[in-house]
């Protein structure tokens, strides 16, 4: 972990946002309006760190401005921004000095690139088998390039805990170690579901059956 310790504007939000990640946001609050006036005026970047059950996570993802796509007459505006790095919180403050918006003492955490092959495809397959029960349109081939823990880590069925879980994890191993193991559980679970699904919608029906020659 970077020990150096930095002062980051946040902006607590009920997602968690990915480095690497494209997010869009419409900013409407009065802080936040100022807080993106910065950044587009300044360079700075922002930290959204996830808010989960009325808890703030202590770990988040510095974000970049890359794009004002739309300013409303009354100041409000729609975003376009990307996932930098991962940050832990140390300190938090509600007012930052004179501005409406918060901030953190945060420091940004080291992270190990490096993955087994093998995990690619076991997880890989999987997601296919699941994609298919799920009748999900997406293409699998834009994810097999960029592949990684982050960039698949929203299609894989992991709840809110756990993609935070995810960000705390520092080894790209690890963290699809961690999507491999939660998919082994996951996809037997919904192929259960679905077949109870299926028994399910035949029962009150008329059926035509053909009796077993014995």
């Amino acid at each position: 972990m970077n020990s150096e310790k930095t002062i980051l504007p946040q902006f607590p939000l009920s997602i968690v946002a990915f480095p690497g990640e494209v997010v869009n946001l419409h900013i409407f609050e009065p802080r936040y309006v100022q807080l993106i006036n910065e950044c587009k005026n300044t360079g700075m970047t922002f930290g959204i760190p996830p808010f989960n059950n009325g808890e703030m996570s202590f770990f988040g993802t510095e974000m970049k401005l890359t794009d004002l796509s739309k300013v409303y007459p009354d100041g409000k505006m729609d975003i376009r921004t990307k996932g930098m790095r991962v940050y832990q919180v140390h300190k938090f403050e509600k007012q930052f000095k004179d501005r409406l918006y918060a901030a953190a003492e945060v420091t940004f955490l080291n992270d190990e690139p490096e993955f087994e092959l093998k995990l690619k495809s076991q997880i890989l397959d999987l997601m296919t088998e699941l994609f298919e029960m799920l009748q999900i349109k997406k293409s699998l081939e834009k994810l097999a390039t960029d592949f990684g823990s982050y960039a698949i880590g929203h299609h894989v069925g992991l709840s809110q805990d756990e993609k935070i879980r995810l960000l705390t994890i520092r080894s790209e191993n690890q963290r699809l170690e961690y999507i491999l193991n939660h998919l082994k559980d996951f996809v037997p679970s919904v192929k259960k579901a679905e077949t109870l699904k299926k028994r399910a919608a035949m029962n009150g029906h008329f059926r035509s059956l053909q009796s077993p020659d014995f």
